[in-house]
């Protein structure tokens, strides 16, 4: 893969003028990538291949790059379901798109069509509630795409409130399923221990009690006959050791928690969690 490959592939498939020129490609070879189909103008300044993303592709068309939540999921973040329309700020360090994100402080101009981790978690943080921005940190932290300092750090203009959420952040959660649960039993002043060892078993999600243990699947993982079939291989291992497992689905948490909620509460309230 040539160096221009590189380029266009590390930014989603659109590249700028300014790009272009660094890698040494001037107007008349952008000229020719453009006649022969290789690139396509979206607007001055900013070409794609064939292959671009396509929200990637929106977010320039519209005078912007992409950031905040669309450009996270894209660096490989579990991202809250809710949080999927397009997010995109101003290529211009001084125009400010109608539709577009906003973060306290601010922020350098974009050098690229899709802002990094650290720029688009800062704007994430006007756009998410305290559960998604959590989720999206423990995400981070979990994937080691970033640490806790520059996480802190790419936090630190934000309000007294947002910034103490990243004392809610823990990064052994295995996906933003996990978090979600894991915030809301604590809300309530449930402990749930992330990812207890269990002699025999191994890692658990969320250990509540000395008995009771709950695991959080998403949509991405769980699927398949294989995984199916070690799930459940897992639970009766559990059983026979004297643990009460709980299998919650994606829809479970995400669109029926009052009713998932209440459930657990039962079995809490019944002391099924202790031995």
């Amino acid at each position: 893969m040539s160096e221009l490959e590189q380029a266009i592939h590390a930014s989603r498939g659109v590249v700028s003028r300014r790009q272009l020129a660094d890698l040494a490609v001037g107007d008349p070879e952008i000229r020719r990538l453009v006649r022969h189909g290789t690139l396509r103008r979206l607007r001055p300044g900013w070409f794609a291949a064939h292959h671009a993303d396509p929200m990637v592709v929106e977010a320039v068309s519209a005078g912007g790059v992409l950031t905040c939540v669309s450009a996270l999921r894209r660096h490989g973040l579990w991202v809250p379901e809710h949080a999927s329309k397009l997010h995109l700020r101003s290529a211009h360090r001084r125009a400010r798109l109608a539709s577009g994100c906003r973060v306290y402080g601010t922020i350098p101009p974009p050098t690229s069509a899709v802002d990094d981790l650290l720029c688009s978690l800062a704007y994430s943080a006007r756009c998410l509630d305290a559960e998604g921005l959590v989720v999206v940190c423990d995400s981070a932290l979990n994937s080691r795409r970033a640490t806790i300092e520059e996480i802190t750090t790419a936090l630190r203009p934000a309000p007294t409130r947002t910034r103490a959420l990243v004392d809610r952040c823990d990064g052994a959660a295995q996906s933003g399923t996990e978090t979600m649960v894991r915030l809301r039993l604590r809300s309530r002043n449930i402990g749930a221990a992330p990812q207890a060892h269990i002699a025999g078993v191994g890692f658990v999600d969320l250990l509540v009690g000395d008995r009771l243990v709950i695991e959080c699947d998403s949509r991405e993982h769980h699927t398949g006959t294989e995984r199916y079939e070690n799930d459940r291989a897992r639970d009766r291992t559990l059983i026979e050791l004297g643990y009460l497992p709980l299998r919650l689905s994606y829809r479970q948490i995400v669109h029926d928690w009052p009713a998932t909620q209440a459930a657990i509460l039962t079995l809490i309230r019944r002391g099924d969690h202790r031995r």
